[in-house]
C-alpha cells in the first residue's frame, strides 16, 4: 500500500496543476481570439463594370469619391456601402434621382472596425434629408473603407 501512496499523490499534485494552468488559460477572455471570423453582409452599390481603367475614370469623373476592384480584367466601380436596407433604398433613390443606373452587390466583410464606423454612418444617413448630406456619407464611407479594409490600396 505504501508503495502507491507516492505515485498517487504525485498524480493528483500533476493533475491540479495541469487543470490550473487550463483555467488559467480562459481567464482572459478578451485575448482570445476566434478561429472563425464574423463576417458581416453589406450592400456594396455599383455603378458599373468596365474593361478598362480608363473608361472606368471617364464615366465616374462626376462623382466625388469611388473604389474599385478589379477581377479577371475587369473593372468593378462602386460609389456606396450600406448595412442597412432602409438606407439602400434611401440611396438607390438618391442616385436614380440624378439620373444613374446603380447595381447592388451582397459582399461579406470581416473587418469589425469598419463595421462599427459603417454602423453610426447608417444611423446619420437614416436621418439624412439633404442630396448633400446623403453624398457626403456616401464618400466618408467609402473612404472609412478603403483606409481600413484595402489598406489604401486600388
Amino acid at each position: 500500500m505504501k508503495k502507491y501512496l507516492g505515485p498517487v499523490i504525485c498524480s493528483l499534485i500533476v493533475g491540479f496543476l495541469a487543470s490550473k494552468f487550463m483555467f488559467n488559460q480562459y481567464k482572459y477572455q478578451a485575448n482570445i481570439t476566434s478561429v472563425f471570423k464574423n463576417q458581416t453582409k453589406l450592400y456594396f452599390i455599383r455603378q458599373g463594370v468596365y474593361s478598362t481603367i480608363d473608361a472606368m475614370k471617364e464615366n465616374l469623373a462626376k462623382f466625388g469619391y469611388y473604389i474599385y476592384s478589379t477581377t479577371e480584367d475587369k473593372y468593378y466601380a462602386y460609389i456606396g456601402i450600406t448595412k442597412d436596407s432602409n438606407n439602400l433604398e434611401k440611396i438607390k433613390g438618391y442616385y436614380k434621382s440624378l439620373g444613374y443606373d446603380i447595381y447592388v452587390q451582397e459582399l461579406s466583410v470581416d473587418n469589425k472596425d469598419f463595421i462599427v464606423i459603417l454602423d453610426q454612418y447608417d444611423n446619420l444617413l437614416n436621418s439624412a434629408t439633404d442630396n448633400k448630406i446623403i453624398a457626403a456619407i456616401m464618400e466618408n464611407v467609402l473612404v472609412e473603407y478603403e483606409k481600413r479594409c484595402l489598406d489604401g490600396k486600388n
